[in-house]
């Protein structure tokens, strides 16, 4: 086995780097400046050159409200590039893993199983649900796995945001009507690396349902644990409405995980904040 991981420099496909390294699994990773998934013909040239047997898509577009103003490069990274890399792979006979979001789900329900019927909200949630479509319209052998609140060693989530705003700010509003399950990247792309060889449809969240207000609070209290300097005295629970963000969000988006044993994500958060602190 060789995978290929594309988006190198992301942070969940940092994390897979370091599982491959720890199992000692052979990979390569390719950043976009190294291929860019919006050419189709760069991409086409690597599977005809590269020397792979699996591909793991940690690339696409994330930023949830940008996507309102930009549902065409937001299409083009969610829907296009996937549908590419389906046909492709299937082509070549190369397993394709890729990955969605809860944010495919309204939230009207309190929990989704890997069949519930997806009703995006937002931008975003219709390009990942139109992704998903393509890539098993084109390569019903291929592997999703959704995922949810994802934070982790590298990149922007909101653990180091917060982090970074309760060193600026005396104090945060954070809604607290949004209910998930954090997902820690190293969790997922160990569980991932479990279900490699498989097909269909996975659920992988972090055990523990909470809202951005309730995590923001044990952020805060977890850093002045560790004496770590803050200017933040005070974090205001405030509704979705009061927030304001540009894009729709679930209500509620916990992702049913009965495919897997998924520790809780409060583990990984010690880690988290173990290198954000060490790196400050």
């Amino acid at each position: 086995m060789r995978i290929w991981i594309i988006g190198k420099r992301g942070m969940l496909s940092q994390a897979f780097q370091r599982k491959c390294r720890e199992r000692g699994v052979d990979y390569l990773a390719t950043s976009r400046l190294e291929v860019n998934v919006e050419d189709e013909s760069a991409v086409r040239a690597q599977f005809e050159t590269l020397d792979f047997t699996h591909l793991i898509n940690c690339s696409g577009y994330t930023a949830v409200d940008r996507a309102e103003d930009e549902e065409q490069l937001a299409y083009l990274l969610n829907v296009v590039a996937v549908e590419r890399l389906a046909k492709l792979s299937k082509k070549h006979r190369k397993k394709l893993i890729h990955f969605s979001s809860d944010y495919v789900f309204d939230g009207e329900e309190e929990s989704y199983r890997e069949d519930a019927r997806p009703a995006p909200l937002s931008i975003y949630g219709k390009t990942k649900e139109a992704g998903e479509k393509k890539l098993f319209e084109h390569y019903p052998g291929a592997c999703l796995v959704r995922t949810s609140w994802l934070f982790g060693r590298e990149g922007n989530d909101f653990v180091k945001k917060m982090v970074t705003l309760m060193q600026e700010r005396e104090s945060l509003h954070v809604v607290s009507d949004q209910r998930g399950r954090p997902t820690y990247a190293d969790d997922l792309a160990e569980a991932v690396l479990t279900i490699i060889d498989q097909s269909g449809i996975f659920h992988f969240a972090n055990e523990g349902a909470i809202s951005w207000f309730e995590w923001a609070e044990i952020i805060k209290k977890k850093l002045e644990e560790r004496d770590v300097p803050l200017r933040c005295k005070e974090i205001a629970a405030v509704s979705t409405e009061e927030f304001g963000a540009k894009a729709a969000r679930p209500r509620s988006s916990l992702l049913v995980t009965e495919k897997f044993s998924a520790p809780h994500w409060e583990r990984g958060l010690e880690e988290v904040l173990e290198s954000v602190i060490k790196a400050k």
